[in-house]
C-alpha cells in the first residue's frame, strides 16, 4: 500500500487524541484496537493482488495472454 500524507501509521494512530475519544467513548481498549490493526495490516499484506497475478502468468507463460484478449 502507498502512503500519502494523509494515511496514519499504526502508531501515529494509536496516538491520535480524537481516536483515543472515540475509543474511550465505545470501551475499546488501546492494546484490543492495537491487535486490530495490526492484524488487518497483515491480512491486506497477504492478499493476492490479480494484476500482480496476472503480470506473473505473462512473465511465465507468455501464451498465456490470448487466453485474456
Amino acid at each position: 500500500m502507498r502512503k500519502t500524507r494523509d494515511d496514519l501509521t499504526i502508531s501515529e494512530a494509536l496516538r491520535d487524541p480524537l481516536i483515543a475519544m472515540v475509543m474511550r467513548a465505545d470501551g475499546v481498549k488501546l492494546e484490543d484496537f492495537k491487535r486490530l490493526l495490526e492484524t488487518a495490516a497483515v491480512k491486506r499484506e497477504q492478499r493476492v493482488n490479480p494484476v500482480k497475478k496476472f503480470i506473473d502468468v505473462i512473465k511465465t507463460n507468455p501464451a498465456a495472454v490470448c487466453s485474456y484478449c
